[in-house]
């Protein structure tokens, strides 16, 4: 595996330009428009201002730094990319079905179908790419056992918040404090995200083409999520919503964590194949 190729989905990386700019947008205005979360609850309305600043220091960047090396050939940067991507996506869903309709909506949109699309493109390029035997000081069982452990955890927390409220016909914490008919993290995570952490964990651990592809993925897609749930917390604390400092300081580490296993595998990974 050399540094530098020939990227294979040119439309999909040069993509991380525009998206910027649309991040950017919608970020600088939740943060100076009033009117963007005038009609969400207190905490909604905390978690989505902690969610722009998230995106305006950490996001953007992100989307401008790797999409410029993907387009330079640098090879380790398209995976980061696409979890730069799936992260965006990811996040503008819930902009665009849970926040009240604003002047923003139009841009929510065009920012969740670029981010979709382009993630399916750089996803396609790994898979093409991606397809060679794991090697032997590729660190795959920690790794995958981290992945593995990331989605069994969250799926841990979230049943916590919903089973209870299944059981006694109520409604979960988070969905009331938010104001919303469900929760679309609880969504997203149990249907998709969370499964696809512990899928991806389990074919790296067999060295399978899927896990090789998507670990690196999942871990920079981790890196901006567990961030972004701090940022929304810290927000949180300031207004005066409940919010727990340890809970801050675990999503610094596990996106810590997150950063490190993403580094050295990538470069375990660069060395296996020169």
């Amino acid at each position: 595996m050399t540094g530098r190729e020939s990227t294979t989905s040119p439309r999909a990386i040069a993509a991380a330009f525009p998206l910027a700019l649309l991040v950017t947008a919608t970020s600088l205005g939740g943060l100076l428009l009033p009117s963007s979360y005038a009609r969400e609850t207190a905490n909604w309305a905390a978690q989505a201002v902690g969610q722009d600043w998230v995106d305006l220091l950490f996001a953007v960047p992100w989307l401008a730094i790797t999409g410029a090396l993907a387009l330079r050939g640098f090879r380790p940067a398209l995976p980061l990319l696409a979890g730069g991507y799936a992260y965006t996506a990811y996040q503008f869903a819930i902009y665009a079905f849970a926040v009240h309709f604003n002047a923003l909506f139009l841009v929510y949109c065009a920012a969740l179908g670029v981010s979709s699309f382009a993630f399916a493109g750089t996803a396609a390029a790994l898979m093409k790419t991606e397809s060679a035997p794991i090697g032997a000081r590729v660190p795959v069982r920690l790794t995958g056992g981290f992945l593995i452990a990331v989605g069994a955890l969250f799926a841990l927390l979230w049943l916590a918040d919903i089973v209870p409220a299944l059981l006694h016909g109520g409604t979960p914490r988070s969905t009331a404090e938010a104001g919303a008919i469900t929760n679309p993290v609880h969504v997203m995570d149990l249907s998709v995200v969370l499964p696809a952490h512990v899928a991806c964990g389990v074919s790296l651990i067999r060295r399978r083409p899927f896990g090789r592809a998507f670990a690196p993925v999942l871990l920079s897609f981790g890196v901006l999520m567990a961030l972004s749930i701090a940022g929304m917390m810290v927000v949180m604390r300031i207004r005066g919503e409940a919010a727990e400092l340890p809970v801050v300081a675990a999503m610094v580490a596990v996106s810590a964590a997150s950063a490190t296993i993403m580094v050295v595998y990538l470069r375990r990974l660069r060395q296996a194949y020169g």
